[in-house]
């Protein structure tokens, strides 16, 4: 599988967001079936064992990345003292790779992926953007403060009177203050809606990793983080499409997703 996954990024299957292209799950599956005879694969199969190499990869680079760990080639495996490990473990607790185990595709994997695509705790997933979902769209409502300009006659006229430095610094505390009010409501508010969202959704769903599955089939098309975003908000104000979308061949949602995105 691996194999192909190489064949494919060199023909530039993977999106520039670290993502492979639509019908690439179904495309392996046919390959590998090509292949090997009698087997018995499908595209969700793919999906699934890339998504654990996947994980697997990303722990494995986050500790590469981190002070204290190496590589050995010999052994291919990434190395660490028993101290760092401990104190590492208690910050990023994770169960897709153990430092110090065999880990020979790693190299390879580097290709499939790419070095700065697919660290959990480096990248986004389209799983991540429906957790904050909401936020971005009100970073404009923040675009409207402005800082007021000092002018070189505002700053004569104040030397002037012994009186305006103070005025001027109960004015700055007081636009400070303004401002930072309206930010937090502005934030306040995008979180009330992303959690309404969030909520619809998961409700419109059944089955405790669907909401995994929903992240995933999204992250495998080539959207950027606002049309992530998008889909996730139709799903949650029209829970009759989401079941419509349960049921449809994987090759047809690239085009149900096109659909939403048009309307």
């Amino acid at each position: 599988m691996i194999t192909i996954l190489e064949g494919i990024v060199a023909d530039g299957g993977r999106c520039d967001t670290g993502s492979f292209r639509p019908g690439t799950y179904e495309l392996v599956a046919s390959k590998m079936r090509e292949k090997i005879e009698n087997i018995t694969i499908t595209g969700k199969h793919v999906q699934n064992k890339m998504k654990r190499l996947k994980d697997k990869y990303s722990a494995a680079y986050d500790m590469l990345n981190t002070s204290g760990f190496g590589w050995n080639d010999t052994n291919k495996c990434v190395t660490v003292s028993p101290e760092i490990l401990e104190e590492y473990v208690k910050k990023h607790p994770n169960k897709n790779y153990t430092a110090n185990r065999s880990f020979p595709h790693y190299e390879r994997l580097v290709t499939v992926f790419g070095k700065d695509r697919a660290t959990g705790n480096m990248a986004e997933s389209a799983t991540d953007a429906l957790d904050n979902m909401g936020l971005e769209t009100e970073e404009s409502g923040t675009a409207g403060f402005t800082q007021p300009s000092t002018t070189p006659s505002n700053v004569a006229s104040a030397s002037s009177d012994p009186n305006t430095g103070e005025t001027s610094k109960r004015k700055r505390k007081r636009n400070v203050s303004s401002t930072t009010e309206e930010i937090t409501k502005v934030f306040e508010k995008s979180m009330e809606r992303a959690s309404a969202d969030i909520a619809k959704l998961t409700e419109a769903i059944t089955g405790g990793d669907a909401m995994t599955r929903l992240g995933v089939e999204l992250e495998g098309m080539c959207l950027d983080r606002m049309q992530v975003i998008r889909v996730a908000m139709y799903f949650g104000n029209k829970p009759n499409q989401l079941r419509i979308w349960n049921g449809l061949n994987d090759s047809y949602k690239p085009d149900f997703v096109k659909a939403i995105l048009e309307e």
